[in-house]
């Protein structure tokens, strides 16, 4: 048999295990599928589907202020809460060796920020608190964990050539931070576009996000404004490298309160527009008031 043929013993071992490994997931799944309560309510899903596909096709918005708003409030959530999150975190980061610190990371980020959304709602209502606090507190206990795992990582060597007698901070902003900081910064940039994916998300418990809007073209069948809404969306995320730089992160977040406005709970007019395209008018009440 050719050399370039030969499969060694160890390797089709590994192919075997992963094969066995493949089969049995499947066949979980499909024992769950008896379990899984699933049911199709929609009388014609094919047509449903085309449609759906046709919406890329063809998107279509027709309230472009309430839409940019929406647009600016994501991003607003999505910076301050990432950066927020960003400098707690490194902060944690400093403390990870105390088991209660590890403890509280980890607590705080095996909670979604859709939930740690129901909770502050709880409290604040849908107040920009809300979207921010919900975005913050996960990803702080997230950065800490992967930020002490990137200083941990690093070559202790110049931290071993200072005297004795320097504090642990200035150890590790002297020695380890500049040799992470290019690993620092691409994880930074990474999260942030999780960042934008979560705010988005939010709008799904009635934050004003691009999410709220979204959901509700859904419901209704508006797939050329759900179409547009991905895109808008998609755009949004391949051109973050283009545009989002350490100067422009900091002017978003400083920025980024003005943009809330007083009446940002979702009431009022301003939800309810006249335009039968994006101002999802099933949502409202004839006063203009949110429908729960």
């Amino acid at each position: 048999m050719p050399a370039d043929r030969t499969v060694s013993a160890p390797t089709r071992h590994r192919w075997s295990s992963a094969t066995r490994l493949s089969l049995l997931f499947v066949a979980v799944a499909l024992a769950c599928l008896a379990f899984a309560d699933l049911s199709i309510s929609t009388l014609h899903p094919w047509q449903e589907m085309a449609r759906f596909f046709m919406g890329f096709v063809t998107p279509e918005v027709d309230n472009w202020s309430v839409l940019g708003q929406a647009l600016v409030r994501t991003l607003a959530y999505a910076f301050v809460g990432v950066t927020l999150g960003c400098t707690l975190g490194f902060g944690l980061a400093l403390l990870f060796r105390y088991r209660i610190v590890r403890a509280g990371c980890a607590f705080v980020r095996a909670i979604h920020e859709l939930f740690w959304a129901l909770i502050f709602l709880q409290f604040f209502g849908f107040h920009p608190l809300t979207g921010v606090l919900a975005i913050c507190i996960p990803y702080a206990g997230v950065f800490a964990k992967v930020y002490a795992e990137i200083l941990g990582e690093v070559d202790p060597t110049p931290e071993d050539t200072l005297p004795a007698g320097v504090p642990v901070l200035a150890r590790m902003l002297y020695t380890r931070v500049p040799q992470a900081w290019p690993h620092l910064v691409a994880y930074t940039s990474y999260r942030l576009e999780c960042g934008m994916r979560s705010s988005a998300v939010l709008g799904f418990v009635g934050m004003p996000t691009l999410g709220f809007y979204l959901e509700s073209a859904f419901s209704q069948g508006y797939y050329e404004q759900v179409g547009a809404l991905l895109i808008l969306f998609y755009l949004l995320i391949a051109t973050l490298r283009f545009w989002v730089r350490p100067w422009t992160i900091w002017l978003c977040v400083a920025v980024s309160p003005f943009s809330w406005a007083p009446d940002c709970p979702l009431s009022g007019a301003m939800w309810c527009g006249s335009s039968p395209g994006i101002s999802f008018r099933h949502r409202c009440g004839a006063d203009g008031g949110r429908i729960p």
